[in-house]
């Protein structure tokens, strides 16, 4: 099967290194593969249109954009090609809404939370996007070198705590959002943050039918549209939140990430690296006891922060998340929940302190993600959406 996978700018360089992973893997079961580079040319339509001309794939796969994609002809991506189109989306769905509207119903949709697909249905109804699919992410990077115990775990991984991600301060969702529905958002807002976690879509039915909204209705479901705003502020405080109890705490961290500088006083026991690629992330990774995580809102999905930290031999520490009840097994991630971050944080504080644990605990994540969840283990679904999409041409 010959794919053609396409690469666009990207913070950290995080989707870039996606699709060099999947690249890799397909390659290694024997597809071929064109990779087209949009983010080192200075004009990717033109060169997305020459390479209509010559490429011939079975298959598309690109991370976040491109759905929107028409030639001048008004030809999407998976007609101009003749292939079907798979997307993989990383960020919260409903938030590409200006996107997603623009997307043919044919392309095969990839979403890191399997409520998004619920959430996609709920909002534009059956047909509109009839084939969105769960795909948690799969772990970047190589496995981290085997300690033959603690002591050699901790000798090798200098860094005790490790944070690699921005500082978000809780954001404003309100000014875009038409007068009459900033009330139910509102509502919407306190409903997600009074429960450890609930998928925004819910959370926006449920304020939206208070207010006497049937979001059943055709003409009114598109005020579910303000999910997109509901998971921006619970995401952006839920994590504020987390930063200061972990600066409170005082725990030894070292910090990578953007919008740091305002607020580094705020932690006494801190290195601060500054934003990194993610290569030198996966690095750093190697070289730490404990890696944290915040799931992005992801209550029933995945982050890949998780499965790069188990796979370089971490002890993830994570807020909870369905998903990882059936990706991980007991002893191989500490996770917390969010209605008691004091308690997340004596947690925190034991686990650095007891590098025994912590080395048992990456050991055992480390097994997992090798057998588990890296891109060749991932692939098959990959696989099977597209061989679904060439079913249904």
């Amino acid at each position: 099967m010959r794919w053609l996978l396409i690469k666009g700018h990207s913070l950290y360089g995080g989707t870039r290194l996606f699709i060099d992973s999947a690249t890799e893997a397909l390659r290694k079961l024997g597809h071929e593969c064109d990779v087209l580079d949009l983010a080192e040319t200075a004009d990717p339509r033109a060169l997305l249109e020459a390479s209509a001309t010559v490429l011939k794939p079975d298959a598309i796969f690109s991370i976040g954009v491109l759905g929107e994609y028409r030639e001048p002809s008004g030809r999407s991506l998976a007609e101009a090609f003749g292939a079907p189109h798979l997307l993989w989306h990383v960020d919260y769905l409903l938030g590409q809404f200006a996107r997603l509207e623009q997307t043919p119903p044919q392309t095969r949709l990839l979403v890191v939370d399997p409520t998004q697909a619920d959430a996609v249905r709920a909002t534009y109804g059956e047909a509109r996007h009839p084939d969105v699919r769960f795909f948690p992410h799969p772990a970047v990077g190589a496995p981290g070198p085997d300690d033959v115990d603690a002591a050699a775990f901790q000798a090798a991984r200098p860094i005790p705590l490790l944070w690699c991600g921005g500082f978000q301060r809780p954001e404003d969702a309100w000014g875009n959002v038409p007068a009459e529905l900033r009330r139910p958002l509102r509502e919407a807002v306190d409903i997600a943050l009074s429960e450890e976690w609930t998928p925004p879509h819910l959370a926006a039915d449920q304020a939206l039918r208070a207010h006497g909204v049937n979001t059943a209705d055709p003409r009114e479901r598109w005020k579910l549209k303000i999910a997109s705003c509901v998971q921006d502020v619970v995401r952006s405080t839920r994590r504020t939140e987390f930063l200061k109890a972990l600066a409170k705490a005082g725990l030894p961290v070292h910090i990578c990430g953007e919008g740091w500088q305002r607020h580094l006083y705020r932690f006494k026991n801190a290195t601060f690296e500054g934003p990194v690629e993610m290569t030198r992330m996966v690095e750093l990774m190697r070289r730490s006891r404990v890696v944290l995580n915040t799931n992005a809102n992801f209550g029933a999905g995945s982050h890949e922060r998780v499965f790069s930290a188990a796979l370089a031999g971490a002890a993830p520490f994570s807020d909870h998340s369905r998903y990882y009840d059936r990706a991980f097994a007991p002893g191989e991630i500490a996770l917390f929940r969010w209605k008691d971050l004091p308690g997340a944080m004596a947690n925190l504080r034991a686990l650095v302190d007891d590098p025994e644990r912590a080395f048992e605990i990456g050991r055992a994540a480390k097994a997992r993600a090798v057998g588990h969840h890296t891109w060749d283990e991932r692939l098959p679904l990959i696989l099977e959406a597209a061989e679904a999409a060439r079913i249904a041409a």
